[in-house]
């Protein structure tokens, strides 16, 4: 049977152009495959909140600052797969919930030829998520579809429709994250990704884990489960649980 690989996530969390490029550097150095930039979190880049419209100055501006940081970020990380993230505050982020807004910024970033995947929220309403589904197409950007749950973990059964939901969106890869209460959470996530991994046949590659410190051997046991990409960090965290890339290979190579 052929080893199935994870590959590995990090993530750039700085809130300012030096601090983003500095994190982008030491990333840089590791054997990471993919990095993930999480724009909510760069909040000197922008001023906006749930007023603003796509074509404000200050919209402008966030963009403007964006492509420049994203083609720094190309640069300094080549070789490797860049990921752009706008995690809005419904789903866990730092980002208002402003719908026009995310979507303006989000196909901004799939129009500037220097990201290779991009994520979608699955509360981004169907019509504008088609429209960037179809411009990341357009661009030859994988599309990521998540679900963040930071409160449980529902049972087998509400997982694996959550995955046919996402998959029913036409994004590339899908991608959940669920918090558990108990050990009996966490293997849920585990059982609900082999089942649905096997009944989908290797269509899609998915990116599946439990949360905090409960679930972290979620985060170290895709190759074994079905889960495709996992977060590590180099330096800030991004999401409970996280562990540092060198305890995740450790555990990975173990596994």
């Amino acid at each position: 049977m052929k080893e199935h690989q994870v590959k590995i996530i990090v993530p750039v969390t700085g809130a300012d152009e030096e601090t983003i490029l500095k994190e982008a550097a030491s990333i840089s150095e590791t054997v990471a495959d993919c990095v993930e930039w999480r724009f909510d979190l760069a909040k000197e880049l922008y001023s906006i909140d749930i007023t603003s419209k796509p074509g404000e100055s200050y919209v402008d501006e966030a963009s403007a600052n964006l492509l420049k940081v994203l083609k720094e970020l190309a640069g300094t990380l080549e070789g490797k797969k860049l990921l752009f993230t706008i995690r809005t505050k419904c789903q866990g982020g730092e980002f208002p919930d402003n719908p026009e807004v995310y979507e303006r910024l989000v196909s901004d970033a799939v129009k500037s030829g220097d990201i290779g995947l991009v994520d979608l929220e699955d509360t981004v309403a169907a019509d504008s998520f088609s429209r960037i589904l179809e411009l990341a197409k357009k661009n030859g950007v994988i599309t990521i579809a998540s679900y963040h749950n930071f409160s449980y973990t529902p049972d087998v059964d509400e997982i694996i429709n959550k995955f046919m939901i996402l998959r029913s969106s036409g994004a590339d890869i899908l991608k959940t994250a669920f918090m558990p209460v108990n050990p009996k959470d966490v293997a849920a996530v585990l059982y609900a990704t082999a089942k649905f991994k096997e009944e989908d046949k290797g269509q899609h590659e998915m990116i599946t884990m439990s949360m905090g410190d409960l679930g972290r051997i979620s985060r170290v046991s895709g190759a074994v489960f079905g889960s495709d990409y996992t977060f590590a960090t180099v330096g800030e965290t991004s999401a409970p649980g996280q562990m540092p890339i060198e305890t995740v290979l450790e555990m990975m190579e173990v596994l």
